[in-house]
């Protein structure tokens, strides 16, 4: 899958170790998202990518999804998922989504944050197919880039 980091897996006895291939990339963890544009990007991303490893027979509500199994790529805007599976037993999409949401938006300065707030409940009261909050996602970045130009 593209859309997740290579991942070799060595062994020795009952030992398994997991390595990533995460060249040209850097976590999230080590970047600052200071703007809401910035974190709407990463979230969009992560999103699709969610939205496409379910072709690969894995479960988006096992891969955690935080600022240190996000990876990213400053030149091109890549964005690439270590998968690490969930060992919580009550995982869902939901809450890694927004558990992101909160991690993101800790750095987030601009005063278009609640545009991040608005997003989450969103996320947390409907039910909605991961296309489904792509297409609410596009929206709202659609109506924060027309703010935020007509401001300049």
């Amino acid at each position: 899958c593209s859309y997740l980091l290579p991942m070799i897996f060595l062994g020795e006895g009952s030992e398994q170790v997991a390595y990533y291939d995460c060249r040209g990339l850097s976590p999230l963890s080590r970047y600052r998202i200071d703007r809401t544009e910035d974190a709407f990007y990463i979230l969009e991303k992560v999103l699709i990518i969610m939205s496409c490893v379910v072709e690969y027979l894995i479960t988006p509500a096992k891969v955690m999804l935080t600022t240190d199994t996000i990876f990213f790529n400053v030149e091109t805007g890549e964005i690439k998922i270590a998968y690490v599976p969930s060992t919580e037993s009550s995982a869902s999409l939901r809450k890694h989504v927004l558990s992101l949401i909160s991690e993101l938006k800790a750095d987030v300065e601009d005063e278009y944050k609640g545009y991040l707030d608005s997003f989450a409940v969103t996320v947390h009261r409907n039910n909605y197919q991961i296309r489904d909050l792509v297409n609410r996602l596009g929206l709202i970045r659609r109506e924060l880039y027309s703010k935020t130009n007509a401001s300049s």
